[in-house]
């Protein structure tokens, strides 16, 4: 599917869970096969009838009723063995007492007979009729489970049922239905309708199947796959054949791409069905829903193409298992958007998509979803949001970067080949990388993926120590983060006078406090530098960099700076950083009585000297529009007037900041709108921050308010040992699985400082502790091996 405070996040995730849970309650019927018998003639009426034919076998001993989804449609009858059998049908459930009692892997078939309106999720998805178009999109955003099958057939509604289809779509004359799978001959019925058949021979979800119905020709062809040809099909109307064909010209390299990288592709043909839908694509098996405003004979959505395809791999092929892991399937999606771009443009193009989704999921995630998340165990409410997409994606380049190439291919070929057609956690992909390479796959996933919030990496000072040693000393800063890493693999970008450069890969290794040091063998010959300029990392900052050969106005979207270029000789080359994080500084570095942002800073460099001159323009904007299309950038800082606010200016990390007054100070439309800007007329190398004038400002920096809680060892074995948050209350201590079942509950008291959990007795898996008193709510991740 396309991309459309922690306390109480993991609060709403436990909620959430515990909702899943309910909604996708453990299922006494495994269904191993779908015959769907529809009508959908008179598209107008907006209305559906059929039979669905269910095939499966018995979970457990002396079953005797069975209840499957069924979302506000009603049933006529249901048959087993060709008679009926007496049930209840609620707008949401249909459940039928059994013929007699079955036991364990006994085999079953009934027929249900149903009928109605078809519902639209209250977000994204359901089923829809719009003009000479019915179709269904299989994921309701906005209910619980997202899963949404049963807005047109009764089934099991979740990630962990699959079966494979049959589909046999009653139309009208002229009309055509196109479904997941491979097509059979179609039957002519004297009245002029016509049921069109399709068979997928590949167990799914049930979100995954597909009808689409409409005036369709087929635009047919086939892919010369690594181990077989592959049939592809693109459902449209007449007028728009041409179209489909230039908007999926490059469909076969995206195919070549993903095949070489992930493995053969599985499923029996590759399909894309053109729908009036606005708000995205979905990935059906076979037969993925494209919205018609993308087939408009560009690329420009060649990107949404690859990422829907991919879904074959991430999704499709392996599930995710709970919708709180949904970045096992949509997070991968969109960084294969990049890894395509990287297939057919390069790796340039490769390098700019990562870094323009770096900064939305910076800039955006946490205001978008409500606050900062971890990717894995996202609340019900955040399934599809920017953390599990954007930032899921980013986690995947992260990951890649650590383990290389060849590791990390040869990994996700690993894990896709031996789990087709499964459900899976975290803890799976986890597990199957692990041994690839030299990267500490539970530490990885500890920091990147089960912690919320960013690592920012900080350059304080490059110093000569002796004869072609130099020292490197370097900051980590944590946005909202819990976890400290215990290494960085990242690269240091020198560049010359002559603008050349040279990359050292340097491995950081932060002490508590996250600051590190270095020595490093290099020349003597440096101009300016910096750590991580290529992204190999998702870090906490964007980085800008430009040749600068012309006068006039320069902005960098990215790096959110605007900068006028007055004049200039010859060329020169302009470096930018955004920070998401406050800029690191020392208590003899405090500027008295003004309080330094903890939210972010800027970093000018580059290759200029006094003959290059430049204003610049430093945005501040603390609003809260309920749009959410601008502000929260500044929120923690302004807390008042906008006279308080100025703007600070050093020229590197160790020296301290210093009020700039070479500006013009312009507020927006009012002193208290929160938005406006510093106008700097002499723009310079160095860092620039915002601060507020606060004369209770303490002589430190404004810190992360998120209390804490060590634990150790991590993965453990036999013994957790927990350091409780420092002044905590009298509260409890709960150790979840993850899928959400506690496992353990220990009351603490006030005095306690900390205690130890046995572990011995544990499953092995990932598991979340949660400590709660009246102050709020610390979790943890943890690992038993």
């Amino acid at each position: 599917m396309i991309k459309h405070k922690n306390g109480i996040a993991l609060l709403l995730f436990f909620a959430a869970f515990s909702g899943q849970i309910f909604a996708n309650r453990i299922d006494s019927l495994d269904i191993t096969h779908y015959n769907l018998s529809i009508s959908l003639r008179n598209i107008d009426n907006k209305q559906i009838s059929g039979k669905a034919s269910i095939s499966g076998l018995i979970n457990f001993n002396q079953t005797s009723a069975l209840t499957l989804d069924l979302l506000k449609l009603g049933v006529d009858s249901i048959l087993i063995k060709g008679k009926p059998v007496n049930f209840t049908n609620t707008d949401s459930t249909v459940s039928f007492i059994l013929d007699k009692e079955y036991y364990q892997a006994d085999s079953i078939q009934f027929d249900i007979y149903y009928k109605g309106s078809p519902v639209k999720d209250s977000r994204w998805g359901g089923f829809f009729f719009s003009g000479n178009y019915a179709f269904n999109m299989g994921v309701g955003m906005g209910s619980n489970p997202p899963n949404f099958g049963r807005c047109w057939f009764p089934c099991n509604d979740n990630f962990i049922d699959r079966a494979t289809y049959e589909f046999h779509i009653t139309t009208d004359s002229g009309f055509m239905a196109v479904c997941s799978g491979l097509q059979e001959p179609a039957t002519n019925h004297l009245d002029g309708s016509i049921t069109w058949n399709w068979r997928l021979g590949q167990t799914i979800p049930t979100y995954i199947a597909n009808v689409a119905v409409s005036k369709y020709v087929l635009v047919s062809s086939n892919y010369a796959g690594i181990q077989r040809n592959i049939p592809i099909v693109l459902a449209v109307a007449a007028a728009d054949t041409l179209k489909a064909k230039a908007s999926f010209a490059r469909l076969n390299q995206a195919m070549q791409c993903f095949e070489e990288r992930f493995g053969p592709y599985l499923f029996d043909r590759i399909g894309y069905v053109g729908v009036p839908f606005n708000s995205g694509a979905m990935e059906h098996a076979c037969n993925i829903s494209y919205p018609l405003y993308a087939v408009d004979g560009t690329g420009n959505y060649e990107t949404l193409m690859a990422h829907e395809l991919s879904h074959h791999w991430w999704g499709n092929l392996v599930t995710t298992r709970v919708a709180a892991d949904m970045w096992l399937n949509e997070g991968w999606a969109s960084y294969c958007e990049a890894l395509f771009l990287e297939c057919v443009n390069g790796r340039n193009a490769y390098d700019a998509k990562i870094g323009d989704e770096i900064f939305e999921y910076l800039r955006w995630a946490h205001v978008r979803d409500g606050g900062f998340l971890p990717v894995s165990g996202v609340p019900l409410a955040q399934t599809y949001g920017t953390h599990v997409y954007t930032k899921g994606g980013a986690m995947v380049h992260t990951l890649r970067s650590m383990m290389g190439d060849s590791a990390f291919f040869a990994a996700c070929r690993y894990y896709l080949k031996s789990l087709p057609f499964r459900d899976v956690i975290s803890f799976n992909l986890m597990d199957y990388f692990t041994g690839f390479s030299k990267v500490d796959m539970v530490a990885f996933f500890n920091v990147w993926i089960y912690d919320a919030g960013d690592l920012d990496l900080q350059i304080v000072s490059l110093k000569p120590k002796s004869s072609g040693v130099f020292v490197l000393k370097t900051q980590v800063m944590r946005r909202h983060k819990t976890e400290m890493p215990s290494y960085l693999e990242v690269v240091l970008s020198l560049y010359d006078l002559k603008g050349n450069k040279t990359d050292f890969p340097v491995t950081i290794r932060p002490s508590w406090d996250g600051s590190a040091s270095n020595e490093l063998n290099l020349d003597n010959n440096i101009a300016f530098m910096a750590l991580n300029e290529n992204n190999k990392l998702a870090l906490a900052k964007t980085t800008k960099k430009e040749w600068i050969k012309s006068t006039g106005a320069k902005t960098y979207s990215n790096t959110l700076f605007t900068a006028t270029v007055q004049q200039v000789t010859d060329s020169v080359l302009l470096f930018t950083e955004h920070h998401f994080a406050g800029p690191n500084f020392s208590a003899l570095q405090q500027v008295p009585g003004i309080r330094i942002s903890a939210e972010r800073y800027w970093h000018v460099d580059g290759l200029f000297d006094e003959n290059f001159k430049a204003t610049a323009f430093f945005n501040y904007d603390g609003s809260t529009p309920s749009t959410k299309n601008g502000g929260f950038l500044d929120n923690e800082l302004i807390k008042g007037s906008e006279d308080s606010l100025v703007l600070l200016y050093r020229p590197n990390a160790e020296t301290a900041f210093v009020v700039e007054t070479d500006l013009t100070f312009q507020p927006g439309g009012s002193k208290t709108d929160k938005v406006g800007r510093f106008w700097v007329n002499n723009l310079k190398k160095g860092d620039y921050a915002f601060g507020y004038k606060d004369f209770t400002a303490s002589v430190s920096p404004v810190l992360d308010s998120k209390r804490e809680m060590n634990i150790f060892p991590n993965p453990t074995e036999d013994i957790l040992n927990i350091e409780l948050p420092i002044m905590h209350l009298s509260g409890k201590l709960s150790v979840y699985d993850y899928s959400g079942t506690l496992i353990e509950l220990v009351q603490v008291k006030k005095n306690d400082k900390s205690l130890s959990i046995e572990t011995k007795g544990f499953n092995k898996g990932a598991y979340i502790l949660v400590f709660e008193d009246s102050k709020g709510m610390v979790t943890k991740n943890f690992i038993v091996k």
